[in-house]
């Protein structure tokens, strides 16, 4: 205790006294020490509070416009590299269909029972084989259904 201390008395109801009394026993403390340490405690945790509130408060309006300009610069961020990856999956698409088309041609030219058969149909047709196995069937289950007219 400090030189300046002051002395007081304290009701409590019998609850509160249990508790307290319940709260000594634990920390081997007398009635009296754990009535301080309870008081510093609150007293603390109090001052802390208000504390903490002010300190938060003011935290915030620094840190918040800070932080909605890393969420914004991170936003545009993440569309350019949307961007780019569209852009490249773009060419790697139109590539690959002009692969299939130009496929179709040779196909065409090669095989003199396709001369009638215009290579818009062998597109379509490859296409829609294409799509049974992206959904997941066996290129021979595909032309199994596309031959039995289904589709």
């Amino acid at each position: 205790m400090s030189k300046s201390a002051k002395v007081m008395s304290l009701r409590l109801s019998p609850d509160d006294y249990r508790r307290l009394h319940a709260y000594g026993v634990s920390k081997g403390l007398t009635d009296s020490a754990a009535a301080r340490e309870l008081i510093a405690a609150g007293l603390a945790s109090d001052g802390l509070a208000l504390y903490s509130t002010e300190l938060g408060t003011y935290l915030r309006g620094v840190m918040q416009p800070l932080l909605e300009q890393l969420d914004h610069t991170l936003d545009e961020r993440n569309a350019e590299q949307e961007d780019r990856i569209a852009r490249v999956v773009h060419r790697a698409t139109r590539a690959s269909i002009v692969a299939a088309i130009a496929a179709v041609e040779v196909e065409k030219g090669t095989f003199e029972g396709l001369d009638g058969v215009s290579a818009s149909d062998i597109y379509a047709a490859y296409d829609k084989q294409a799509g049974l196995m992206q959904r997941g069937m066996t290129l021979s289950e595909a032309r199994g259904r596309l031959s039995d007219g289904k589709s």
